[in-house]
C-alpha cells in the first residue's frame, strides 16, 4: 500500500500520464509538459514505467476504445480514486492483464509512441535541467 506521501508524489504523474489516453492529439508542448512532471518527480525511468503501466493504463486505457471518449481531461478526483482502488482491490489481476500480450497491446496501442518520446525528453531534462 502507498502511504500519503507516496500518493502525493504520484498524483501529478497519474494526471500527466492520463493525458496519453485522451481522445485528442498531443502536441510537442503537451509532451514536454508531461516529461517535465516525470523529470521533476525524482523517480527512475523504471519506476515511472511501472506507474504508467500498472497504475494509470489499466484505469484509463478503455477511454480510447469507446465511441465518445473523454477528450478534455479526466476528473482528477475520479482518476486518483480509481487508481488507488485498483491498487488496493485488484493488484494481481491488474498485473496479470497488463502483462498479457493482447490486453497490454490494447491498453498501450495509442500511448507507446508517446512513451518513447517522453523518455527521451526526461533524459534531456535531467541531463540539462535549464532546458526550456
Amino acid at each position: 500500500m502507498l502511504d500519503e506521501q507516496q500518493i502525493q508524489k504520484r498524483q501529478p504523474l497519474w494526471v500527466a500520464f492520463s493525458e496519453l489516453w485522451l481522445d485528442t492529439e498531443l502536441s510537442c508542448g503537451d509532451l514536454e509538459r508531461i516529461a517535465r512532471v516525470m523529470a521533476d518527480s525524482g523517480l527512475s525511468l523504471e519506476e515511472l514505467r511501472q506507474i504508467y503501466l500498472f497504475e494509470v493504463a489499466p484505469v484509463v486505457s478503455r477511454n480510447l476504445l469507446t465511441v465518445a471518449g473523454e477528450w478534455a481531461a479526466f476528473d482528477e478526483k475520479w482518476l486518483c480514486s480509481q487508481i488507488l482502488r485498483n491498487r488496493r482491490d485488484r493488484p494481481r489481476l491488474t498485473r496479470f492483464w497488463t502483462r498479457f500480450p493482447l490486453t497490454r497491446a490494447l491498453m498501450l496501442y495509442a500511448s507507446e509512441r508517446h512513451w518513447r518520446r517522453l523518455v527521451e525528453l526526461v533524459q534531456r531534462f535531467r541531463d540539462n535541467p535549464s532546458t526550456c
